[in-house]
């Protein structure tokens, strides 16, 4: 069975309205559960706009069931914005990039990859 967002997140927080609902199928169905990368990907984003511990909630979720997909991306990822500030989509960029120069305006990347600044070229 696919465990999609909202039934991991009702395991994870303290307190949800889905909560109860969502132990009772996790300790039915638990050796059947599994989510993609995109799951992980999608709390990420939702532990950043609620100003949770990202690494926190991706890895007690991909430790929760089994994740098919790039799990190390997403934690890497989630490793950036609590430890660096980086955006999640910035952070997901960052690990992707695995060192390569990134095209981009933006200057979160600074100290962590190659930049070829946009803003840089469009001022020759």
């Amino acid at each position: 069975m696919y465990a999609e967002t909202d039934f991991l997140l009702a395991l994870i927080k303290d307190e949800d309205w889905l909560g109860e609902a969502a132990e009772t199928v996790y300790r039915n169905y638990r050796d059947e559960l599994w989510t993609s990368q995109f799951t992980l990907i999608e709390l990420l984003m939702v532990a950043y706009r609620e100003e949770r511990d990202t690494e926190r909630v991706v890895t007690n979720a991909a430790s929760l069931v089994d994740v098919r997909g790039d799990v190390d991306t997403v934690v890497a990822a989630a490793m950036y914005v609590e430890d660096h500030g980086f955006t999640p989509f910035d952070a997901l960029h960052l690990v992707e990039s695995d060192g390569a120069t990134i095209v981009s305006s933006d200057g979160a990347y600074e100290g962590f990859a190659p930049r070829l600044d946009l803003k840089g070229l469009s001022e020759e």
